[in-house]
């Protein structure tokens, strides 16, 4: 008898089995004792509270680079010229020209979890767990992770997005809100993560954490001299130091539970890989060989079978790390704010200071040896110096989810036309490059009545 056969028979007897159950039966047959889902009353106390923050940081860490729909890092990578596709049907991305009813397009949704959870979190521990130094310390983490998923979502998604009140009352209420106020409300969580944060040893980890990301927010609403005051000494009240050039902030996976998305859908498997000057105005990323994006020599072929695929290194396993933002982001950020007021030797010192930094070397596994990346010289030109900026940042980035707002923002803070920022022309594997410059909210969102679709798609 032939498999699907005998399935098709195993199934009808089932049915008529529970036919002839009474009401009773059938309730206690099909009924589920333990919902799948955390109630607002089951995290009505401490260890409530506390598994919803653990919930809360795994959202965000799923959400940034988990293993499910993909972490919004690969996201930035394929739309921007840091990935090219060799998924079949994922090419839509790849090639700016965005449906948001075709894989990858989840996006926003691991956003919104992360979103809602974090705010949840919060409020649960505010409400249940005792008021102590270590509970202010998570609290404070969570502000600083908010303000951080905020601007990458202002980054990458269009303008009019659809903002939960997360109100378990009213579940389907939202705000609609620009990449600006989405910028604004960054900086809004970064402050009250420093309001909450302590100021002892175990407190500072998050409080850079918190000055970058606010600095982060700054730095997309234009405001250089303020982002790089947030990150520099005395940006975190009189007598405080500059964010560390050998600190950095991590988001960890595991092997068993969340794997590292870069690891699972670039290492692991042939999904996507790194690109090099794609659409001509990309990056060399591979064949530059700069010891910050190190990638294969040798290429395979990818999931579709024909697309060529070199292999990103550095990540050796699911549990491998993922760079959030560091003391590097500090730098850049100082670099950018002194080009803004046209100061040569302070730009090129703040560059050059995380290219010498020992420890960052070797937290990013770059070979000793002042050759392997020297100090950089003035471009000479106002536009050159913009370009090394941005490039430097690229390479120091790479895949941390940065790279589509620095496109953006090229277009919108420098008046760089999108033909000469994004990949343009002819498409690698045939058509052209579309013209999107952010994603939209995937179509699940259109089950949102507060959300008819974007406002605009503009930089």
């Amino acid at each position: 008898m032939r498999f699907d056969s005998l399935l098709r028979r195993r199934a009808v007897l089932a049915g008529a089995m529970i036919g002839v159950l009474t009401a009773c039966e059938r309730q206690q047959l099909l009924g589920v004792d333990t919902p799948d889902q955390i109630r607002p009353s089951d995290a009505a106390s401490p260890n409530g509270a506390l598994a919803l923050r653990a919930g809360a940081l795994r959202d965000f860490a799923q959400f940034y680079g988990g293993t499910t729909n993909v972490g919004v890092n690969i996201y930035v990578g394929l739309i921007s010229d840091e990935l090219i596709n060799g998924r079949p049907g994922a090419d839509h991305i790849d090639q700016r020209a965005f449906n948001e009813n075709v894989f990858p397009s989840a996006a926003w949704n691991k956003f919104s979890d992360s979103y809602t959870q974090v705010v949840r979190a919060i409020r649960a521990l505010n409400q249940f767990v005792p008021a102590s130094a270590t509970r202010n310390q998570q609290i404070g983490q969570l502000y600083a992770l908010q303000s951080i998923s905020l601007s990458i979502a202002g980054e990458l998604f269009c303008n009019g997005v659809p903002l939960s009140t997360v109100n378990d009352e009213a579940p389907e209420a939202a705000t609609l809100v620009t990449n600006q106020q989405l910028f604004q409300r960054a900086i809004v969580q970064a402050d009250s993560a420093l309001t909450v944060l302590g100021t002892t040893a175990a407190d500072q980890n998050f409080r850079y954490l918190a000055r970058v990301a606010k600095a982060r927010a700054q730095l997309n609403l234009a405001q250089f001299d303020a982002a790089a005051t947030s990150v520099s000494a005395g940006g975190d009240g009189a007598g405080s130091t500059a964010v560390p050039t050998s600190w950095q902030y991590a988001v960890e996976f595991s092997q068993t539970t969340l794997v590292n998305t870069i690891f699972d859908w670039m290492v692991n498997t042939g999904n996507f890989g790194p690109s090099d000057r794609e659409g001509g105005n990309g990056l060399d990323f591979r064949s530059a060989r700069d010891p910050r994006v190190q990638t294969s020599t040798g290429s395979r072929n990818g999931q579709d079978g024909s697309t060529q695929i070199f292999t990103v290194l550095g990540y050796v396993n699911g549990s491998a790390p993922t760079t959030l933002v560091s003391g590097v982001t500090a730098r850049m950020i100082e670099a950018e704010a002194a080009l803004r007021r046209n100061d040569v030797p302070a730009y090129l010192a703040a560059l050059n200071v995380a290219r010498a930094d020992a420890t960052v070397r070797t937290l990013r596994s770059i070979p000793a040896g002042a050759d392997v990346l020297p100090p950089l010289a003035d471009p000479g030109s106002a536009d050159a110096r913009v370009n090394l900026l941005f490039r430097e940042r690229a390479f120091w980035f790479y895949l941390n989810a940065t790279r589509v707002g620095d496109l953006r923002r090229l277009q919108r803070q420098y008046n760089r036309p999108a033909n000469t920022v994004w990949p343009t022309g002819a498409y690698f594997k045939g058509g052209t490059y579309g013209t999107d410059v952010n994603l939209t909210p995937s179509f699940a969102e259109r089950n949102n009545s507060a959300f008819t679709g974007c406002a605009d798609r503009n930089p």
